[in-house]
């Protein structure tokens, strides 16, 4: 199950704990998300309770883009299966004034690599055998295949290449499935070698985590969608929401690779708010000052640190931890009572 988009820092591989706090909060009537990123958190919360989110993010090139998402805008569902080029994508980043707001954030978390919303997808010597597959899945357009030397042999079933991938994205793994045994029985080691690299099709699949974002349309009525810094925002609700709502951070890691976006984060200031907001605040991070302790924590596997492709090193395990500042009313889940006796309210 997709909620989000993928998103430098998600926190899809923990929503889990997300349900954990939803039950500990479930007298509040809202859920503020100060720090949305890719809209996992909110749009899991969307579905999975009947709270009201305020969801905000400083990225107005993201909000922007759930905006269209959750408005089912037509021009972003044509948009959307466009082929973006390394030159077009550089031209997105570094000209973004030229260009929608929503098309920058789609553009700058579908094609970049590792979501860092800086660097292209893909390396320049597999841009244009990715781009060849992309128009075959997509648009069952295989001139682009047909004129290649490396999918010479290479051939599919009239069946599946009518199928309308924009109606039914399941033809993405009937194409890859055809390609991966198309490239075990070639012969050629070389050949074989330069195949092996283009069995994912990130672009695409990434595409297709949008459509989660696009499920919360009966929801957008409890749904309200801002692009400020975090206790700009804050200040500005007023007092009666804040007294019915629990508050879910999820800030720039300190010492981990950021995008534009968290870059020059005052983690002291934060922190200093943290303490002192009258309201139940939750945190997820690595680490915090001494004196905020954690009232959960689990094991997740970094993929922002994880060396140079091909090293095979194993990836960095870090503490993904949630930590509260004491306030509100919680009430105390099954899991406080077996293993959080200690920060239990």
């Amino acid at each position: 199950m997709r909620y989000g988009i993928v998103y430098m820092g998600s926190k899809e591989k923990i929503l889990y704990l997300i349900q954990y706090l939803l039950e500990r909060e479930y007298q509040a009537e809202y859920m503020i998300d100060l720090f949305c990123g890719g809209f996992s958190v909110s749009s899991y919360a969307l579905q999975n309770s009947n709270k009201k989110v305020i969801a905000n993010d400083l990225n107005h090139y993201v909000i922007d883009l759930y905006d269209k998402l959750l408005n089912n805008d037509p021009e972003l569902k044509t948009k959307k299966f466009e082929w973006i080029s390394r030159e077009k994508f550089n031209d997105v980043r570094d000209n973004s004034q030229n260009y929608p707001a929503w098309f920058v954030g789609f553009v700058l978390n579908v094609y970049s690599f590792g979501c860092n919303q800086k660097d292209y997808l893909y390396a320049k010597d597999i841009e244009e055998n990715k781009r060849a597959i992309h128009q075959a899945i997509v648009y069952d357009d295989f001139s682009l295949m047909e004129q290649n030397e490396l999918f010479k042999g290479f051939k599919i079933r009239e069946e599946l290449r009518k199928i309308d991938y924009k109606l039914h994205p399941n033809k993405r793994i009937a194409f890859m499935r055809v390609l991966k045994n198309f490239i075990l029985e070639n012969k050629d080691e070389d050949k074989k070698k330069e195949l092996e690299r283009l069995t994912q099709m990130e672009n695409i699949s990434q595409m297709e985590h949008l459509s989660a974002i696009s499920r919360n349309q009966l929801n957008k009525s409890r749904l309200q969608l801002h692009s400020e810094d975090y206790l700009d925002l804050y200040n500005k609700i007023p007092k009666d929401i804040l007294e019915k709502s629990f508050i879910y951070c999820d800030p720039p890691y300190e010492n981990t690779k950021q995008y534009q976006f968290g870059q020059d984060f005052d983690y002291d200031k934060f922190w200093d708010w943290f303490r002192n907001c009258p309201y139940s605040v939750y945190a997820s991070s690595y680490t915090a000052p001494d004196d905020i302790k954690t009232i959960n924590f689990d094991y997740k596997l970094s993929l922002l640190d994880n060396g140079k492709a091909g090293d095979n090193k194993p990836k960095k395990k870090v503490m993904e931890n949630i930590y509260w500042n004491g306030k509100g009313n919680p009430v105390p889940t099954f899991y406080d009572m077996l293993f959080n006796k200690e920060n239990k309210s």
